[in-house]
């Protein structure tokens, strides 16, 4: 495993000069993919819930999106350039910590309440909770023969 991280570390290492020169499809696909393995994440479930544990360090609250469209969780975060003054005599050899994107999109299973989503974050670690539904006496599973001839 350790290989294959280092690889996908290395494929995505693409600087923003270069990344600028490519087309705006392949720029966003190379930045969702970059912002997608960057971000990771732990899926738990417990009998009343999910959780999604997410590390997203260095953002501020405000600009984490946490969204459920057609039984997808997307999560998102960004943090956006800072310019810093730099005394004269400092010269920047690599500047890594400017900027950062979070991503990552889940299916949720099919008992989660979309109806019943939090979120919390602190230090550094977003926790969204998902709900379960609980099984109504109509959605009980059906047993059905099904006659073979």
């Amino acid at each position: 495993m350790n290989n294959l991280t280092r690889e996908m570390e290395h494929l995505l290492n693409i600087s923003d000069e270069a990344e600028k020169s490519l087309q705006q499809p392949t720029r966003r696909y190379v930045r969702d993919t970059k912002a997608m393995f960057r971000t990771s994440a732990d899926i738990l479930e417990a009998p009343d819930r999910y959780m999604f544990v997410l590390d997203m360090p260095g953002l501020e609250a405000g600009n984490i999106k946490v969204k459920v469209e057609n039984n997808i969780l997307h999560i998102a975060g960004k943090i956006k350039k800072k310019n810093r003054q730099l005394s004269p005599e400092i010269k920047v050899l690599r500047m890594e910590r400017r900027r950062a994107r979070y991503m990552r999109k889940f299916s949720l299973p099919g008992d989660s309440n979309v109806e019943d989503i939090k979120a919390t974050y602190k230090d550094g670690v977003l926790t969204v909770t998902v709900a379960k539904r609980q099984p109504s006496d109509t959605e009980k599973p059906k047993s059905v023969t099904i006659p073979i001839s």
